[in-house]
């Protein structure tokens, strides 16, 4: 391919940092060695390497070793996925060039920008660029990448060189997950059961649950928690306080995340009074699978295979023009299913239906 200025220099960053992903065998070894690869190029002062839930575009994870304080994390994926904000990666998602660069975003009216106002601003930033990964298959992560205030603007070249990232890192960067998820499966752990009494202490645990909790072994234990072998993730007993809440249904599914096994299903039942062991519920634990997340939270609020289709178009920040052609719908139909959508979920637009869904499951 001939390449010539720009082009030329978008080539060779690429070529370089597509050489040293190929050589990652994690994803956060990809991100790492990606991060190393075009800071010269890109002279970025801070750097997210972001993953997400293809369907959903939700944040799953990543590596933010060169990123934002810890303590700014909260406030950052409240505007992206709660209050909105230029820039977001639901809208890059849309574009032909998935890069979005804040400033321009904004229309050099930066103050605009909560992210801008909130987080980059009281750390010294000046400006925010960000490339989507994706590939023909869906967008896998991202790269978010920051100028201190005394750094120079990010140019137009700039722009190019994070554009020639977007398909080669993204198609990369699915092929670590694919792998990631290949590893999973060959080395599960066969399926976990607490049984829990009246007050959530252990009556019965089976030895696989320490294989699915083993990342408490490195956090101390909190001197108001169950002790020694009882201790369990908090997301365990806030599964089993769900089937005993009044009026609750018999059974509930929820998610966590374990360092060794990734996306971790828990699901709980109500036993009732009659166990003679005390137990008045049941945990079981085991390995989410691929795009089951997304598919079981439309199942719980009976969302219809359509409505599932249009809800995840939304999530992946489509417009009704975008959603009608891609689903074969007239415009008005698309609306009736996101009436729908919305009177089931209890949601009342685009932003409230993608804030929801992150605050409920995936936060």
């Amino acid at each position: 391919m001939k390449r010539n200025g720009g082009d030329l220099r978008a080539g060779r960053v690429t070529d370089a940092a597509l050489r040293v992903a190929r050589s990652a065998r994690t994803v956060e070894e990809f991100f790492e060695k990606v991060k190393r690869a075009t800071r010269p190029a890109l002279r970025f002062d801070i750097c997210a390497g972001v993953t997400v839930d293809p369907q959903t575009l939700m944040n799953t994870g990543g590596d933010y070793r060169d990123a934002l304080p810890p303590s700014m994390m909260p406030r950052m994926l409240d505007i992206e996925y709660r209050e909105g904000d230029a820039n977001d990666l639901s809208q890059l998602a849309t574009r032909a060039t998935p890069v979005g660069l804040l400033s321009r975003e904004t229309g050099g009216c930066l103050e605009r920008s909560p992210r801008y106002r909130d987080i980059m601003r009281p750390l010294g930033f000046r400006d925010e660029l960000r490339v989507l990964l994706r590939d023909r298959h869906g967008a896998w992560g991202a790269l978010i990448m920051g100028r201190a205030q005394d750094a120079p603007a990010f140019t137009p070249s700039d722009l190019a060189v994070a554009a020639s990232l977007a398909q080669p890192l993204g198609s990369v960067l699915r092929r670590l997950h694919l792998t990631r998820l290949a590893e999973a499966c060959a080395s599960a752990a066969a399926p976990g059961l607490v049984l829990l009494d009246g007050e959530y202490r252990v009556v019965h645990r089976t030895p696989t649950v320490d294989m699915w909790f083993d990342d408490l072994a490195d956090e101390p234990a909190d001197a108001a928690s169950p002790s020694g072998d009882d201790r369990l993730p908090p997301a365990v007993y806030a599964v089993a306080a769900a089937v005993q809440a009044p009026d609750a249904p018999g059974t509930h599914t929820s998610w966590m995340h374990s360092r060794a096994h990734g996306r971790v299903r828990l699901h709980a039942w109500c036993l009732g009074r009659s166990d003679t062991t005390g137990a008045r519920t049941a945990v079981v634990v085991d390995k989410a699978g691929s795009g089951e997340h997304f598919e079981l939270i439309a199942a719980a609020y009976g969302l219809t295979p359509r409505e599932r289709d249009v809800t995840g178009l939304v999530l992946r920040g489509h417009s009704t023009a975008d959603i009608a052609r891609r689903a074969g719908l007239s415009p008005h139909t698309v609306q009736d299913h996101l009436k729908s959508v919305f009177d089931k979920t209890g949601l009342h637009s685009r932003r409230e239906l993608v804030a929801g869904v992150f605050d409920r499951h995936y936060l």
